[in-house]
């Protein structure tokens, strides 16, 4: 994965920890996406398992939509 696909899916995992976290994980979302590309990464340094966790949960619903859609 390079660097412009990582980010296009930690932004795709921030909008589902939104949708799908509990206040916690939708909190550190809405913090995500207010920082800067500075705090975004310090962000992800300290919760790489719940960012890891939500772009499985990210990828797996773009193939559900992708195999509906065929």
């Amino acid at each position: 994965m390079n660097v412009d696909e990582f980010t296009i899916w930690n932004h795709r995992a921030a909008k589902t920890m939104m949708r799908m976290g509990g206040g916690f994980a939708s909190t550190l979302a809405l913090a995500f996406f207010r920082a800067d590309s500075g705090n975004q990464a310090r962000i992800l340094g300290a919760f790489p398992e719940l960012f890891e966790r939500y772009r499985r949960e990210a990828r797996e619903e773009n193939e559900r939509l992708t195999m509906a859609r065929e």
